[in-house]
């Protein structure tokens, strides 16, 4: 039986993690369709595969502990047993506690043991702080642990790279890809993290579809005839993005850029190498349940309510002046209940209203009026046969009188006690409802409304099912930003209008003031843009995996409880294909240069790598920061380079010491030793301390060139191990140091840190 589900461990166990989706196969259950494609595995949805049973739980524990060790101190055992539900399997998660030491072993598997996840903690050892081993060291560990828990995966895997997930976790992350016939299978895929202090595992995801066929690589698509596909069926656009990053980063700005990129207007294709076919999505979902499931969920939001003071201070005189010049709380709600084109429940008979500050982009005010609209009908359980009670809630613009935004529930038209949909008339079409929206956006947001151009228009809500096919009761729209005719995805005005009213029932935008656009002279055209974005890495021949979820409800008796398992389906088609994962996709529109999402050319992240250092044993320290992300910019280390106050503190930065310096922490110049130890000790926090007087003692022969600000903190780096004497007994506290030797003092330091020395 094929199987898919997503795995979310322990947020609180799991924080440095990923969730995993995994696939598996069982031989005796598995059934290949024979209307499909031969590359189709139809998934068995037996009920011995969705009910946990004793002789399946044995065997998960019995295959787990055959591959990995589980130490009798781990002795307190658990386990959950996730039961299929719509578009998911069911699997094991097995967990072993160290009830002395808080420590935790958790495995999940399939059932048929194919282990998919694999976490370790233990709360015993320093699992982290500075890498005690290289990436490449522990490389082998990695590749033998998946060998061991999964032989069959091992056989087909290409290692991808490897990255270290930070000082507080500690791992190396390495990556795999599956490979079949020579072509990648990025859908199927492990990762392994190996902790850098302690060179043991500590966690393991694998993404496997098992005994399934895999189409041969033999193509009938060239790759040139698959990017004409793709420029068929795929155009590049011009849109304007923004640097979020530089922008919440830096509280003072006052403006921000919307640069112009082109981008694909679809974030998935592939063309089928063999036939030709251009796909638009890889995850088919098949719906024909009537359930109540299908009903619409709206969202309630609650407001603050504004508080006030007794003591008029100038400034509370201004803003009582300015309170004159807003509307009432009954003529905002007016606003609401008078409005021609609102959807309100008949039961809205219940209004209240708060003013409150203003954090809206779309308000000229600098408040709003927040309110909301109930049905104060008590629901009786015992008597009610429908328990539906409508609300609405809005903002209106306290200045000005407008509408900021709307929301209104809409009941379903579900019967829940005879378990059937009822059907109503659809009187109005998207066409209409659209004239409706942009009647009403014209009286509330003219001016943005006149500079937005229609983006998306959608199905919204399902009104009822007519043969087992969805009608659709309610439709959605979305006008994007435009400057000078290229579209701001990021502002925009949204809407939605019901079909069996006519009412707009969901109303907002998002406009920003503070917007500076980037011209559009001398830009490239789209086609060209494409040629670009399709040579970048990224565009090749690749296997992938269609899914197709199904639901099917028509055999199951709904009249009862029924188990979910059984009406659910999965099936798994892997199929060949030209993909293009091309990341990131924006491109220049003046030089065709790919660009990351700042804005700025991309260029990719390589690990610090050095043409002066080899892997000699006395370089390891700066080969181990290499590895952990943190050294020099540059081809080479420059050991005999000086080293700065700036870079010393960009390196304890990075491994994660923040507290104050000294007032030089932005002086480029070369530090000497004594500053250097000064630097450090402040580090540790111990810098009241090194400012007691006349009670240091360095023992260093030249003790008497050591500035007197700095001798405590001299003393105490000797006393910690991570300042020394030379061959002479001698410190020399006036000295530069050079970049080698403050790789080496900064890894005592934190030596001397993490093994609680002082």
């Amino acid at each position: 039986m094929k199987k898919l589900f997503v795995l979310t461990l322990s947020a609180i166990l799991l924080a440095a993690s990923v969730p995993s989706q995994s696939y598996a196969a069982s031989k005796d259950t598995m059934s290949v369709s024979t209307t499909a494609s031969s590359n189709i595995i139809k998934g068995d949805t037996a009920g011995n595969t969705s009910e946990p049973t004793d002789k399946l739980l044995e065997s998960a524990i019995t295959a787990v502990k055959k591959v990995i060790t589980i130490p009798e101190s781990y002795s307190e055992f658990n386990y959950y047993f996730n039961t299929m539900i719509s578009y998911a399997d069911s699997y094991w998660n097995l967990t072993w506690n160290n009830p002395k030491t808080y420590s935790v072993i958790m495995v999940s598997c399939d059932l048929d043991n194919h282990i998919t996840s694999y976490y370790k903690y233990d709360n015993s050892n320093k699992n982290t702080g500075i890498a005690k081993y290289l990436k490449s060291e522990l490389k082998t560990t990695a590749d033998d642990f998946v060998k061991k828990i999964a032989p069959e995966v091992s056989t087909a895997l290409d290692f991808i790279d490897a990255d270290y997930d930070g000082i507080y976790n500690g791992n190396y992350i390495y990556n795999y890809q599956r490979i079949n016939n020579g072509v990648a299978f990025p859908d199927n895929n492990v990762s392994v993290s190996v902790n850098s202090v302690t060179g043991e595992v500590s966690s393991a995801y694998i993404s496997w579809l098992y005994d399934s066929k895999v189409p041969s690589a033999n193509t009938k698509i060239t790759k040139e005839a698959a990017a004409k596909l793709i420029k068929d069926n795929m155009k590049m656009k011009l849109v304007y993005h923004t640097d979020y990053y530089n922008y919440y980063s830096d509280t003072s700005a006052t403006s921000k850029k919307a640069f112009l990129v082109y981008e694909p207007t679809l974030d998935y294709i592939s063309v089928d190498a063999k036939s030709g076919e251009v796909y638009t999505t890889r995850n088919e979902w098949i719906d024909t349940r009537y359930s109540k499931t299908e009903e619409a969920q709206a969202l309630m939001s609650s407001y603050d309510k504004a508080s006030s003071a007794n003591i008029l201070t100038e400034e509370e005189t201004a803003k009582i002046e300015e309170l004159k010049d807003l509307i009432t709380k009954s003529e905002a709600i007016k606003k609401i209940t008078g409005n021609k084109y609102l959807y309100l429940d008949k039961n809205l008979t219940s209004y209240d209203a708060t003013l409150q500050k203003s954090y809206d982009a779309s308000s000229t005010s600098s408040y709003v009026w927040n309110v909301t609209l109930s049905d104060p009908r008590e629901v009786n359980y015992e008597t009610d046969t429908d328990y539906y009670r409508a609300y609405a809630y809005a903002s209106v613009d306290a200045k000005t009188g407008k509408i900021l935004n709307f929301y209104s529930s809409l009941k379903s038209n579900y019967d829940e006690i005879n378990q059937k949909w009822n059907s109503v008339k659809i009187k109005y079409d998207k066409a209409e409802g659209r004239t409706t929206l942009e009647k009403f956006l014209k009286t509330q947001v003219e001016d943005r409304f006149n500079n937005s151009v229609l983006a998306t228009t959608s199905d919204d809500y399902i009104a009822y099912y007519k043969e087992k096919n969805p009608v659709y009761g309610g439709y959605s729209y979305q006008y994007n930003r435009v400057n000078e005719g290229i579209e701001y995805p990021n502002n925009y005005i949204y809407g939605s209008v019901d079909g069996v009213t006519g009412k707009i029932y969901s109303f907002g935008s998002y406009w920003e003031s503070n917007i500076t656009f980037e011209s559009a002279k001398g830009v490239i055209s789209a086609d060209k843009a494409m040629e670009y974005y399709l040579s970048k890495d990224g565009f090749d021949l690749k296997y992938e995996i269609n899914t197709i979820n199904k639901y099917d409800s028509t055999d199951v008796n709904i009249a009862d409880y029924y188990d979910i398992s059984d009406a659910s389906s999965v099936e798994y088609e892997i199929r060949l294909v030209y993909r293009q994962d091309i990341t990131p996709n924006y491109i220049s529109p003046f030089t065709g240069e790919q660009l990351n999402y700042n804005g700025e050319v991309y260029s990719e992240t390589v690990s610090y790598s050095y043409k002066d250092i080899d892997n000699s044993a006395k370089n390891k320290n700066i080969l181990l920061l290499a590895d952990m992300n943190i050294g020099f910019e540059g081809d080479n280390f420059l050991p005999d380079q000086y080293i700065t106050v700036s870079e010393i503190n960009d390196i304890l930065s990075n491994i994660g010491y923040y507290s104050e310096t000294t007032d030089t922490d932005k002086n480029e110049t070369p530090i000497t030793k004594e500053q250097l130890a000064q630097v450090f000790i402040v580090k540790l926090g111990l810098e009241k301390i090194s400012k007691l007087q006349k009670i240091y003692d360095t023992g260093y022969s030249d003790d008497n060139l050591i500035n007197d600000q700095y001798i405590g903190a001299v003393a105490l780096a000797k006393g910690l191990n991570i300042m020394g004497p030379d061959a002479n007994n001698d410190f020399k506290p006036k000295d530069k140091v050079t970049r080698y030797d403050a790789v080496n003092m900064i890894m005592n330091f934190v030596e001397a840190q993490q093994n609680g020395i002082y």
